[in-house]
């Protein structure tokens, strides 16, 4: 605790410094992080040696151009010896799940330096909007992600309340009625749900500040979740891949990228965009030495500020233009469901998978379409599939199956993950 509390206090400074200072630090978290993916990460080493680059060719973030990007597919397709460092064993490293935009599932992994690294980052984030210590926090999200009850919170200090999303909204609204949360942090789509039941119900709960992340956050429901919980909403922009991207301040002047922890590019067809122009939101890890991950395309659409924040920090500043959109899912008792947390509820194994789609056509029914290797699963893998989707829509509803070549893709080229034709009623 102490070690982390040290280097977030030391990130907030480092988040002055002048532009300069924070560039040369950065080019030489690339270079190093560079040369160890070449001579120890299998995939690396050939995606370096086929575009004829050596580590040393690289020496300024400009020159990143002359490595390819990496795909999800090609890491998704990899096994796991040829993309993990062999200085690392993956039994002793952080294993996540994702599924992106287009429903294709990929387990990272992260060294035990790193995820120190973005604690104190999440810490330091935290703390220049605002977050105090005697804060009591309601984090809203998937169970299995619930986390032990810290040493801190014995003291009164950065306690904190999970509540499930599956749960009602009626449920939830009433355990942050009683909890009465400084702060309050979840999915966008989530929160909307609640906070339209709050502002029926007309009564405040007296947060100070709302977090959100995971999903495109629109006005509409940014304006919506502000004043129904009478709170300053703080978008983040993160993946399990890296954590912790960009986020938010309160002057609400675009993200503030985490140039400290990473290296973000805008691209198209592959080349850096001018100026600022939109493009694909493209990362480079500057941490994980366990899984490194070099010019990684996160599917979302984004462009590079030029003016400063006002705010005093230096790093550099963005916008999501297009990135996460899902439908709502409804169980059958009309409880609505949250599209970012269904994938990957439902399956235990997921190793086949390789993409998937859920449609709701009508209230009773749910179609899951995947692309497997083999075109097919064990039937123990979709029978327990099965009861975890009914445990969160209702015993009674009917779950199929269907195993595809390919995915429609819609008029922009994309494959949206979760589509319901159920009209959404909140609250």
């Amino acid at each position: 605790m102490i070690k982390t509390l040290l280097q977030a206090r030391q990130l907030r400074h480092s988040w002055r410094m002048p532009p300069s200072k924070m560039e040369e630090l950065q080019t030489k978290k690339l270079r190093a992080i560079l040369r160890h993916a070449y001579f120890s990460v299998p995939f690396y080493h050939r995606k370096f040696d086929e575009a004829g680059v050596k580590p040393d060719d690289i020496r300024t973030v400009e020159d990143l151009e002359r490595i390819p990007p990496t795909t999800k597919d090609e890491i998704q397709r990899a096994p796991i010896h040829d993309i993990l460092s062999k200085s690392f064993d993956p039994k002793k490293c952080k294993r996540d799940i994702t599924s992106g935009t287009s429903g294709v599932p990929l387990t990272t992994y992260m060294d035990k330096d790193a995820l120190d690294f973005y604690s104190a980052v999440w810490l330091a984030v935290f703390r220049e909007n605002g977050v105090k210590f005697l804060d009591k926090k309601a984090i809203i999200g998937e169970p299995r992600n619930f986390q032990k009850r810290s040493w801190t919170e014995y003291f009164g200090i950065m306690r904190q309340k999970y509540l499930s999303i599956f749960d009602d909204a009626q449920t939830q609204l009433g355990a942050l009625k009683t909890f009465r949360p400084d702060i309050i942090e979840g999915y966008p789509s989530s929160l909307s749900i609640i906070a339209d039941l709050n502002r029926k119900q007309k009564e405040g709960l007296n947060s100070r500040l709302v977090f959100t992340q995971a999903e495109t956050l629109d006005r509409e429901t940014r304006k919506l979740i502000s004043l129904s919980f009478e709170a300053d909403l703080l978008d983040y922009y993160g993946s399990s891949e890296f954590s912790l991207i960009a986020w938010e301040c309160p002057k609400h002047v675009g993200y503030h990228v985490n140039s400290d922890c990473m290296v973000v590019e805008f691209l198209r067809k592959g080349d850096s965009v001018d100026g600022s122009e939109r493009g694909e939101i493209t990362c480079t890890s500057l941490v994980n030495y366990a899984m490194p991950l070099i010019r990684y395309r996160q599917g979302d659409i984004g462009v590079a500020l030029k003016e400063p924040c006002p705010c005093g920090k230096t790093l550099p500043s963005m916008k999501i233009i297009e990135g996460r959109t899902d439908d709502f899912l409804t169980a059958l008792d009309g409880r609505i469901i949250s599209p970012t947390i269904f994938f990957p509820y439902p399956f235990r194994d997921f190793s086949k998978i390789k993409q998937f789609s859920v449609i709701q056509e009508n209230r009773n029914e749910l179609r899951i379409q995947l692309i497997v290797d083999g075109n097919s699963l064990a039937d123990e893998v979709l029978n327990e599939a099965e009861k975890e989707i009914r445990k969160v829509f209702g015993q009674d509803m009917q779950v199929r199956f269907e195993f595809l070549d390919e995915f429609k893709r819609d008029p922009s080229g994309k494959i949206k993950k979760i589509v319901s034709r159920v009209p959404v009623s909140f609250g």
